[in-house]
C-alpha cells in the first residue's frame, strides 16, 4: 500500500493528513503556523519535522512508505520560496514526489473535488482562486490587509472603525456600531480608537473579529453596517467575476465553493454575494466547501502517484 500526505499550512496552526493511495484518511494531526513570509525559516522547519515525524509515530510508517506529500501554505507564490519549502522537506529524509503550492489551490480541490472551478475566501484575509480543464490558474485579492483583502472580516472591521471616527467628526451619521465597537474594546470615546489601532498592538485578527459586531448591528437595523457588509460583498463577488472571466469560464457551468467566517456565516454577505452571482452568472453553482484544504492537497498528491 502507497501512502500520501496533505498539509494545509495556515497563519496560525497547520493542518496534517495522511492517507493511503485510495484517499481513505488514516490520521490527522495538527501543528503551529506555517508561513515563510512571516516567520524564521528555522521555526517552520523544526515545526514541520516534529509534526511529520509525530505523524509517521502514530502510525507506524516510514518515510519511505510515503510517496508523495503536498503542501498548500500562503507565502510561496514565487518559485524561490517553493524551493525553500521543497528543501526542508527534502533534509527531513523524504525522496517522494512533493509538491508546494498556494493554499488557494489546495482548498479548490478540496472544495470542488474538480478540477476546474473556483474557490471564495473570506476570513480575517480573503482571495479567489481559480482553475480550468487546461490547468491555467488565475487569483484575484489576496494581497493583504494593507494594501487589498477587500470583502474580508479586516475590511470590514477597519471600514467599520473609519465610519465611526467620521461620525464622531459629524461627517457621517450616527451608528450602532460606536456604541457596540466601543463597549467591546472598553474605550471611552472614538477618540480612543487612536491608540487602539496605532499603539495598543492589535493585529488584523483583533481588528477583523469586528466584524462580529458590524453584523450585530446590521441585525438591529444600522444603516451604516449594511451598507459595509453589502460592500464587502460586492467587493467578493468583483474578485470572483475576475477569475471567471480571465479563466474564460463564463460561458459554462462551473462549482464554486466559499469559506470563511465571513462569506459563510455572515447572513448579509452571504446572501449578497450569491444574489450577485446568481443575477450576473447564473451558471456558477454555489456550495459550501465538499472537503477542507488539508484533504485538498491529499487530492493532490494522489495525482502524482
Amino acid at each position: 500500500m502507497r501512502y500520501v500526505i496533505g498539509i494545509d499550512g495556515g497563519g496560525t496552526k497547520t493542518a496534517l493528513k495522511l492517507a493511503d493511495e485510495e484517499g481513505n484518511i488514516l490520521l490527522e494531526n495538527e501543528g503551529g503556523p506555517c508561513n515563510i513570509n512571516s516567520m524564521k525559516e528555522v521555526y517552520v522547519k523544526n515545526m514541520l519535522k516534529e509534526l511529520i515525524e509525530d505523524t509517521l509515530t502514530k502510525t507506524c510508517l516510514k518515510m519511505e512508505d510515503i510517496k508523495a506529500l503536498c503542501i498548500g501554505t500562503a507565502g510561496v507564490d514565487r518559485p524561490s520560496d517553493k524551493k525553500i519549502i521543497e528543501k526542508i522537506i527534502k533534509n527531513l529524509g523524504f525522496n517522494g514526489k512533493i509538491i508546494v503550492t498556494n493554499d488557494g489551490e489546495i482548498a479548490l480541490f478540496g472544495g470542488t473535488c474538480e478540477d476546474e472551478g473556483i474557490i471564495v475566501i473570506s476570513g480575517t484575509g480573503s482571495i479567489c482562486y481559480g482553475r480550468n480543464k487546461k490547468g491555467e490558474i488565475k487569483r484575484a485579492g489576496g494581497w493583504g490587509h494593507i494594501i487589498g483583502d477587500e470583502g474580508s472580516g479586516y475590511y470590514i472591521g477597519i471600514n467599520a472603525i473609519n465610519y465611526i471616527a467620521k461620525a464622531y467628526d459629524g461627517i457621517n451619521e450616527k451608528t450602532i456600531m460606536t456604541d457596540l465597537i466601543l463597549d467591546y474594546l472598553k474605550l471611552q470615546s472614538p477618540q480612543d480608537l487612536i491608540d487602539y489601532v496605532y499603539r495598543s498592538g492589535a493585529g488584523k485578527s483583533e481588528i477583523a473579529y469586528l466584524a462580529i459586531l458590524v453584523d450585530e448591528a446590521y441585525k438591529k437595523g444600522d444603516f451604516a453596517a449594511k451598507k459595509i457588509l453589502l460592500k464587502a460583498a460586492f467587493e467578493l463577488f468583483l474578485c470572483a467575476k475576475a477569475v471567471i472571466y480571465n479563466l474564460n469560464l463564463n460561458d459554462k457551468n462551473i462549482k464554486l465553493a466559499i469559506n470563511g467566517s465571513v462569506i459563510v456565516k455572515n447572513e448579509c454577505v452571504n446572501r449578497e454575494f450569491k444574489r450577485l452571482m446568481n443575477e450576473n452568472l447564473p451558471f456558477v453553482e454555489i456550495s459550501n466547501m465538499k472537503h477542507d484544504a488539508a484533504y485538498g492537497a491529499v487530492l493532490m498528491a494522489i495525482r502524482q502517484l
